[in-house]
């Protein structure tokens, strides 16, 4: 029976997929089927379009066991999450949480068991996606009582455009050596670059 394991990072600004990575080793999957996509979102993006979502679903496609941490891995959206998981549960999968060890069997035939296991994932994909909407209520919510209050959003600039610019003018360096020099990321220095025109 084969055994894949899948997980996804929304960003990678902050996130890393470290995690998920040893969650799959720890759970004895081979490398070769652990498949993360990274900068996805969860509600914006659906599993379908995602390619390591489509590699998952190819391996799956004879049954077998999907390893994931948390169902909101695969979507944060209801009605996505639960075509998703029903495609899943027909086509003889066992979907594993490792975050608790709650199980979803495909392959279960009483009826019973696959009402309990329905009714379960029912919850479980309408909790997903409220998480999600409340937590983007609350970030909008603290970002106005912020403005509100005067306070600056967001990181403090670092440098200043012009001065990189110049600096790397005077110096002949590249956007690397720049960014090192200033202590910036590379992309910080591009755009930099772009806005002093």
């Amino acid at each position: 029976m084969r055994t894949v394991y899948y997980g996804r990072i929304s960003t990678t600004e902050g996130q890393t997929s470290g995690s998920q990575y040893d969650d799959a080793k720890a759970k004895g999957v081979d490398k070769r089927h652990v498949h993360i996509d990274e900068g996805v979102s969860g509600y914006h993006v659906a599993p379908s379009d995602r390619p390591q979502w489509n590699r998952v679903m190819d391996k799956l496609s004879d049954g077998g066991v999907l390893y994931v941490r948390w169902l909101d891995r695969i979507s944060r959206r209801y009605d996505e999450l639960a075509a998703t998981m029903r495609q899943l549960m027909d086509m003889g999968v066992k979907v594993v949480c490792t975050m608790n060890g709650m199980e979803f069997d495909g392959t279960a035939t009483d009826a019973i068991t696959k009402a309990t296991r329905d009714a379960v994932l029912a919850f479980m994909c309408a909790q997903g996606e409220a998480d999600y909407k409340n937590r983007a209520e609350m970030q909008r919510r603290g970002i106005e009582s912020a403005k509100a209050r005067g306070q600056q959003l967001g990181a403090p600039k670092k440098g200043d455009a012009a001065e990189v610019k110049a600096w790397r003018a005077e110096n002949g360096a590249s956007i690397a050596a720049t960014a090192e020099h200033f202590g910036l990321s590379v992309a910080t220095v591009k755009r930099y670059c772009a806005e002093v025109a």
